[in-house]
């Protein structure tokens, strides 16, 4: 595949959305593998646990409305359903997390391709040509603030078409890198 300006414009432009979105699914595919771990385990309660659980659970007699004067009694519905509550098992779908998995990796690949060959085309550049890439491209600024900035922090004064200059000059530089050839 050629690259083209507009294709290396487009990946300055989205270069600091991709870490931000890399680092996003990090987190989820962490997320996913923690829940995995989880998936199908059998937790028991102790005796007491489940007892106390139980009882909380239930409404006190005088806060009770009914139509049909029954009143439930905590005591008897302990004692009916305590070997349900006994074993809780973790239902958890293992084969949606491990397909959440697989894709949150492949993205993570994706965006990791992109954002080291955006560093790797910076990372040859001069110091003023990444400056006026990172500048207009990834931080999203109009020339005229470039210029300013390019003041502020070098005490040259840069003309817009000086900065373009430089642009085109750092453009060529890294369609050379990204496009070579075996």
């Amino acid at each position: 595949m050629k690259y083209i300006k507009e294709d290396i414009e487009k990946m300055l432009r989205e270069h600091l959305k991709n870490e931000a979105k890399k680092t996003e699914i990090q987190l989820k595919r962490e997320e996913y593998e923690e829940r995995l771990q989880y998936a199908g385990t059998v937790y028991k309660d102790t005796e007491a646990e489940i007892i106390e659980n139980m009882q909380l659970a239930g409404q006190a007699y005088d806060s009770i409305h009914s139509n049909t004067n029954k009143v439930s009694d905590i005591i008897a519905n302990t004692a009916m359903n305590y070997r349900k509550e006994e074993i809780h098992i973790n239902k958890e779908n293992r084969v949606f997390l491990e397909r959440k998995i697989l894709e949150c990796e492949a993205e993570e690949k994706r965006l990791d391709k992109q954002i080291v060959r955006v560093k790797n085309m910076l990372s040859q550049l001069s110091e003023d040509e990444n400056f006026v890439m990172t500048t207009y491209y990834m931080q999203k600024s109009k020339w005229d603030y470039v210029s300013n900035r390019y003041y502020e922090e070098y005490k040259k004064p840069k003309s817009v078409n000086q900065l373009l200059n430089i642009r085109d000059r750092a453009m060529r530089s890294m369609l050379d890198i990204i496009n070579v050839t075996l």
